[in-house]
């Protein structure tokens, strides 16, 4: 057989073959829901169970147990924090007036594995017992929170949080 005919056969060979393997890859990529087994989300579904156990027991680092040390945290009032100690901090505050006769019941609704260490978390959330900040009651409150999780050293951590509150009020225009 001609070289040149070989070399021009094994280009097309090697080629296709690339092109087979590329779409393999994408396939993959474009379904990352099979990447975490009902073991996984149970684990998720676990640490989501810790936050609200110490939001209920107003016990702020035992909330803070589930976020990595450099989360990112944005509130419902769009304030970020650059730490768990920092939500810690916060919310100790938190407990210890505005939410000290909070309860919290957490919803988690969704789960997708981007990789098979990264998850979004899709959490609806409602809240009984908390007060406004100028002392008044806020019997009901709702929301959503979508946290991003990261298994490190083989536990599942919120290393992204971002909240919304249904029943917020925006801020009253300056003059």
């Amino acid at each position: 057989m001609n070289t040149k005919v070989e070399k021009m056969l094994a280009m097309v060979i090697v080629f296709f073959a690339a092109t087979l393997a590329i779409d393999f890859a994408r396939a993959a990529g474009d379904n990352p829901s099979n990447a975490g087994g009902p073991e996984e989300e149970a684990a998720i579904k676990q640490v989501v169970a810790g936050f609200s156990g110490g939001w209920n027991t107003h016990d702020a680092h035992a909330m803070c147990s589930s976020l990595a040390d450099d989360v990112q945290w944005v509130s419902w009032r769009g304030d970020v924090s650059h730490s768990r100690k920092q939500v810690e901090d916060d919310h100790a505050e938190l407990f210890s007036g505005l939410y000290k006769n909070s309860h919290r019941n957490d919803n988690v609704k969704a789960i997708r594995f981007l990789t098979p260490e990264l998850a979004s978390v899709d959490n609806y959330w409602s809240m009984t017992g908390a007060k406004k900040r100028d002392g008044s009651d806020w019997p009901y409150r709702a929301g959503y929170v979508n946290f991003l999780m990261a298994k490190r050293n083989g536990r599942w951590t919120i290393i992204v949080s971002h909240t919304a509150d249904f029943n917020a009020q925006a801020p009253s225009a300056a003059h």
